[in-house]
């Protein structure tokens, strides 16, 4: 029963990528858009043109690419939307079968814990796109697989491949790495001293449990340390605020199951009651024919401690570049308290039925999303289908000035926001507001400094564009801004629409440019400007952005 209930859940998470024709998230447009400028960046074209006109890009290794990567070879395959929804797909079948590698390297019998990791599968760093982070996750997953079955020590293969994992993880995500490093040391050294109290000479603990992998971890923690060298790594500050209100979210499961986009909250809070039952069975004393877990049990424990001392303790933010931090953290309490459940599985008959309740709150919090991402798909489907009307090798701008209807407030996903990176890439051109080449720690960047973005955001900190209403000056970009899709301008409240910037927007369109098309329900209307005399035919600039910014690196935003 608890393999057909898992079977089922795995499908229903997968329902919208099948609903939908293009995958619902925030951030994901703009990843997608970077492997596209990666893939056709030297094509012969208008476009290619275009790209190497605006982007620049940079491979250096950082802990925030395997995204970018896997897309890149996808897309071949599959098409930029295809791509992006295979990946997607991918983090959910890899977020199950890794948390069941896990719990089954604790107890063959627990495999069926791994529909705890459902809930998060559609959850809120999902929703945002985040997708380095969530295969930093099961990487991390991984990892813990492959150390946890390695009881009696380890032998050179075994080894080899911890530090190939802990690699793989450290190129997704550096937070997920922590973790996964984090995991391993704790657990070799209790087992280390374990082995020393149970009579083993404390040498040969040492070179059983310790030596091979301090040696594993050195290859990613050589790149982490060269990576921080570079001076991109966290600032040296940040406000330690404890919060009993974010302690409160995540034990009623606001973070991290819930993005907003439906009635949420009863599913999270089922799914947090299951497993705290779960870890509350695990508190029972073993059973005869058990294996004997005490070193994993004590090490759990104290990672569990750990995290969720981290996740209270941690501030949101760390700098510009290092975000969302607590919203991460909450990942790893729940995934932790399913691998100490694991250390003593309850009987079959219990688990079967904790298995199918946590599915069914997993896949009641899926399909109540359902109705908005509906309208966040059509809301999506009107924007894109003005690229028709904008000629490859065009440069866009997409001027945001209502939230998508999905979006309930700060601090949950728009699926609107970064649509715009998408829509140049359905046009063959340069999405002037694409996120991911504002920052180093990305493998493809605007060339500059100055490039369109740092010229049209009216804000030094370049967060105008994104603002509702945008703070833009298009007449700093007049001649090189090709086309402008103004969205949700008609049903923005009138502060929106009287704002002294809003004026100044559409002064400047209807003076330089001219209304080609408007979407159905009138959501998005695309104005173009005519080439000027350096444009080259297609509508893109001829003339490539001076000068270069210095250094790389990866952040935690993806």
């Amino acid at each position: 029963m608890a393999g057909g209930a898992l079977v089922l859940g795995v499908v229903v998470q997968l329902l919208p990528l099948v609903l939908f024709p293009t995958v619902l998230s925030q951030d994901g447009p703009a990843h997608v858009a970077g492997a596209w400028v990666l893939l056709h960046s030297g094509d012969d074209d208008a476009t290619g043109a275009l790209l190497r006109a605006h982007y620049r890009s940079d491979l250096t290794p950082v802990p925030n690419m395997l995204a970018t990567l896997l897309l890149t070879a996808l897309l071949p395959l599959a098409g930029p939307d295809g791509a992006e929804a295979l990946l997607v797909a991918g983090l959910v079948v890899g977020l199950v079968a890794a948390l069941a590698c896990a719990a089954s390297a604790l107890d063959r019998r627990a495999w069926w814990l791994a529909a705890a990791a459902l809930p998060l599968a559609g959850s809120h760093l999902v929703a945002y796109g985040f997708y380095n982070f969530v295969l930093g996750v099961v990487g991390a997953l991984l990892v813990l697989a492959v150390a946890l079955r390695r009881r009696d020590g380890w032998r050179v293969p075994g080894a080899a491949g911890l530090a190939a994992l802990l690699v793989l993880t450290w190129s997704a995500h550096l937070l997920p790495w922590v973790f996964a490093a984090g995991s391993v040391l704790v657990l070799a050294g209790v087992r280390t001293v374990g082995a020393a109290r149970d009579g083993r000479p404390v040498p040969a603990a040492v070179r059983q449990h310790a030596v091979p992998v301090l040696l594993a971890v050195l290859p990613s923690g050589a790149l982490t340390t060269r990576y921080l060298a570079t001076g991109e790594g966290p600032p040296a500050q940040g406000e330690v605020a404890p919060s009993a209100a974010r302690l409160g979210e995540l034990l009623t499961g606001l973070r991290p199951f819930v993005t907003g986009w439906g009635d949420e909250r009863l599913p999270a809070l089922a799914t947090v009651a299951v497993l705290a039952v779960l870890g509350a069975l695990a508190l029972r004393r073993v059973r005869p024919d058990a294996p004997g877990l005490r070193a994993e049990r004590v090490a759990l424990g104290l990672l569990l401690a750990g995290v969720t001392a981290a996740y209270w303790l941690t501030p949101d933010r760390l700098g510009e570049d290092f975000g969302f931090l607590a919203a991460r953290l909450a990942w790893f309490p729940p995934l932790l308290l399913v691998l100490w459940a694991a250390t003593r599985p309850p009987a079959p008959r219990v688990g079967a039925a904790a298995a199918v309740l946590l599915v069914a709150a997993a896949s009641a919090a899926a399909l109540g999303r359902l109705p908005a991402q509906t309208a966040a798909a059509d809301e999506v489907r009107e924007l894109l289908a003005l690229a028709e009307q904008i000629p490859p090798g065009s440069t866009v701008a997409v001027l945001q000035y209502d939230r998508s209807v999905v979006w309930p407030g700060a601090g949950s996903p728009d699926p609107l926001r970064h649509e715009s990176s998408r829509l140049a890439v359905r046009a063959g051109g340069v999405d002037v507001g694409h996120y991911e080449a504002v920052h180093d720690y990305f493998q493809v960047r605007f060339d500059g400094p100055p490039y369109l973005r740092q010229r049209l955001d009216a804000d030094p900190e370049l967060h105008g564009l994104e603002r509702i209403p945008p703070v833009v000056d298009l007449p700093a970009v007049r001649g090189d801004l090709d086309a402008v899709v103004v969205l949700g301008l008609d049903r923005a409240g009138k502060d929106v629409r009287r704002a002294g910037s809003t004026r100044a927007v559409t002064a400047e369109l209807r003076t330089h440019y001219a209304q080609v098309a408007t979407s159905p329900s009138g959501l998005a209307v695309l104005w173009r400007a005519d080439p000027p005399s350096g444009h080259t035919a297609a509508g893109g600039s001829a003339a490539a952005p001076q000068g270069r910014p210095t250094g790389s690196g990866s952040g935690p935003s993806g």
